[in-house]
């Protein structure tokens, strides 16, 4: 099918409307993230009771694995240009957001955004761009097009967990065979990302009544030693930089002490650092820097324990799915493709360590991600959805 059929096709039957109603579905289903991750009943029912649901309406027969991860396969005239779409099912938790999950459909004027928005808890994230990635698939469902090549869409029980574990699973168990991945991401097309390593600290001390402190080892005092040796770390001596990426960075976000009672000197303190890395880093080498930082501090006993890691990633401009999304978008949108980075860490990586190019696309708007004012242009979610579909059909 050449560019000028397949745009008609999208245009005459992929609607606005199908979109604006799919985004409010999916937002007014809370999915937040909670203690149980990837086995949150909420987030596990958004898959079951949402997206398979409608999916099924549109004659589309998708599986649900192990992990509650959706698979829909569909099979097209080759096995060259294999394509996987991955969207993203869990949310950030509502915290201090006003009718997180009314998808109240408002003006985007006060928040200097054009036409209409749809409100709710993950909007501006996960829950536009699966949206986007439904409705492009229900077309493809309803049409009965004949696809050039195989298509995958992937909508995994993650998004907020900050490790690969879900999407390896379905690497591992799912039999998706894809050459090109696009993953969730912004309305440009995202390159690269930073990886991340995070490490616990453990400082042990020894337990006393806070009225001797002479008899016991206090933990919290260790911890403060830890820290103000890793200060020259933060920023790292490396200076390892990167054009889009910019510098590598550890960061300090928990600590803790234990046990929990009053009037007693702490036993344990833990510290948890978030490690961010560029491609081409060695997360082993990012830890024993640490550790050599930290060296012996006596009389304390310190632990250094590598914990949740996310592959950096980065694609060139010139790699076989970055031109095909770019014929996508400048066929559907009519303007030129832009190009951007992040500093987060996200499954790209994982897609890219295992041999398949997987760059971002979609609605994400980083503006908005876990504010009070979690909000996406309804035009976004459409112009993604247009290229989704476009994708599918045209390789």
């Amino acid at each position: 099918m050449d560019d000028n059929t397949a745009k008609k096709l999208i245009e005459k039957n992929l609607s606005y409307d199908e979109v604006k109603r799919l985004t409010v579905k999916l937002v007014q289903h809370a999915s937040p993230q909670t203690q149980l991750l990837e086995t949150e009943p909420q987030v596990l029912a958004l898959i079951r009771d949402v997206v398979k649901a409608e999916l099924e309406q549109a004659g589309l027969h998708p599986a649900i694995d192990k992990m509650g991860n959706l698979i829909l396969r569909l099979k097209g005239r080759s096995s060259e240009g294999r394509l996987m779409l991955v969207g993203y099912a869990m949310c950030a938790a509502p915290s201090t957001m006003q009718n997180p999950y009314s998808g109240e459909v408002v003006d985007g004027a006060p928040y200097k955004l054009a036409g209409e928005c749809v409100w709710g808890r993950g909007a501006c994230e996960q829950k536009g761009s699966l949206a986007a990635m439904m409705a492009a698939m229900r077309f493809l469902g309803a049409n009965k097009v004949e696809l050039p090549s195989d298509l995958y869409f992937v909508v995994s029980t993650a998004g907020e967990t900050g490790k690969h574990d879900s999407l390896a699973y379905v690497l591992d168990h799912g039999s998706v065979d894809a050459d090109w991945c696009i993953i969730d991401g912004p309305p440009e097309i995202q390159l690269g990302n930073k990886g991340r390593v995070d490490v616990l600290v453990i400082v042990k001390g020894k337990q006393a009544h806070s009225s001797r402190p002479w008899e016991g080892i206090n933990a919290i005092d260790g911890a403060m030693q830890v820290l103000e040796r890793l200060k020259p770390l933060m920023p790292f001596p490396e200076n390892r930089s990167h054009p889009d990426l910019g510098d590598v960075s550890l960061t300090t976000n928990a600590i803790e002490s234990f046990p929990k009672a009053t009037h007693t000197i702490q036993s344990e303190c833990r510290i948890m650092f978030d490690r961010r890395l560029l491609p081409g880093d060695d997360p082993a080498k990012a830890i024993q820097q640490m550790k050599d930082a930290i060296g012996v501090i006596e009389p304390f006993e310190i632990e250094v324990q590598p914990r949740a890691f996310m592959y950096p990633s980065e694609v060139a401009k010139d790699a076989e799915v970055v031109q095909v999304l770019e014929q996508g978008i400048r066929t559907m949108l009519n303007y030129e493709p832009r190009f951007s980075f992040s500093t987060a860490a996200n499954d790209t990586g994982l897609f890219n360590h295992r041999g398949i190019q997987a760059i971002n696309y979609g609605s994400r708007d980083i503006r908005f991600q876990h504010t009070d004012h979690d909000l996406v242009p309804l035009s976004n979610v459409f112009n993604a959805a247009k290229v989704f579909a476009f994708l599918a059909i045209h390789r």
